[in-house]
């Protein structure tokens, strides 16, 4: 079996240089790496990451953390969230990373999680697939000192080891309040679940903001994720008290094909609402109508933040990156 010196040898450098070529350090020129590649090639030479692990202490894993949810079931049901964790895989694989997950059904049991992989797998880089203030979970890894990157909102964190990557989801807000706007919807209810979770309270913010803007009435329902039958009673007197409600805009796809079946239980005609959400997943061309979506690149943006995380000339006086969005027209805003 082949072992790092003979890939030094065959690539012409010492073995130290072809460790650092193997990680990708900044300090070997790009000519160096791919000579030790080709070598690396050549003698199907594969490295011992468990060794490795052992002298560092420290995985070539990283760890992606999940938002708490008591339903898990329907969290890995959510092509969003298996979007952006293709898009991390697809950088870590060329990068000769792997990636480990961290669910919990509340905080301790998320934490336990995360500690379990930092103090067992040495994991010493996260991900974190959520923004949320005073988060527990995240004040853990804050207080290890551990690099990581938040996808979500920025807020409140001044340190070089966490970088944020997110759309800016105050203007999306603003954009799905003015698209439905033009299209002759003035009366528009905001649908979303826990405005604890920032990407919720961004989108709810934007939206907010338009509304008062153009002198209109903004309103708001809090859909539980657990309780169906409590959502429908309630979705169903707010409705009946607000008869003038034109549009819904809901804080994300799945939410939005679920109030379209909440609607159908409820007797109401499939084009009774025009119907606008976020996220552009798989589900809004099955929904009936199909669904208007913000597509917001998911996958791009779990690229950009595994790159971050791996990229040791990643430029630390920068701490946020903001992707683009495009609001994908379908059925469900014909238009007034």
């Amino acid at each position: 079996m082949p072992t790092i010196k003979d890939v030094a040898k065959l690539a012409g450098v010492s073995a130290s240089t072809a460790s650092r070529a193997l990680h990708n350090n900044s300090m070997i020129s790009e000519a160096t790496k791919e000579r030790v590649r080709k070598a690396m090639k050549e003698l199907d030479y594969s490295p011992n990451y468990s060794a490795q692990n052992l002298v560092k202490r420290e995985s070539n894993t990283i760890g992606i953390v999940l938002p708490v949810r008591e339903n898990q079931e329907s969290l890995g049901n959510n092509p969003f969230f298996m979007q952006i964790i293709q898009g991390i895989t697809s950088i870590c694989t060329e990068q000769d990373y792997m990636v480990s997950l961290a669910s919990g059904r509340s905080d301790q049991e998320l934490i336990k999680t995360i500690q379990t992989l930092i103090k067992s797998g040495n994991i010493r880089k996260f991900i974190f697939l959520y923004s949320k203030k005073d988060d527990p979970a995240f004040d853990v890894i804050q207080k290890e000192g551990i690099p990581c990157v938040v996808v979500g909102q920025a807020y409140g964190v001044a340190n070089a080891e966490t970088m944020f990557v997110d759309n800016d989801n105050f203007q999306a807000g603003q954009d799905v309040t003015q698209f439905l706007l033009e299209r002759g919807y003035r009366h528009q209810l905001f649908l979303y679940t826990d405005l604890d979770e920032m990407v919720q309270m961004e989108r709810y913010k934007g939206y907010l903001a338009f509304m008062q803007d153009q002198g209109l009435e903004p309103l708001s329902f809090q859909l539980s994720r657990i309780d169906e039958a409590e959502t429908k009673a309630k979705l169903q007197a707010f409705l009946e008290a607000n008869a003038f409600i034109e549009a819904m805009i809901s804080c994300d796809d799945m939410i939005a094909v679920r109030v379209q079946r909440l609607l159908e239980w409820m007797g109401y005609e499939a084009d009774r609402f025009a119907m606008i959400s976020f996220n552009n997943t798989m589900v809004t061309e099955l929904a009936k109508p199909s669904l208007t979506s913000v597509e917001i690149f998911p996958y791009l943006l779990g690229e950009k933040a595994a790159g971050l995380l791996l990229d040791e000339r990643a430029e630390s006086s920068q701490n946020l990156y903001l992707l683009p969005h495009q609001i994908m027209e379908r059925g469900s805003t014909p238009g007034l």
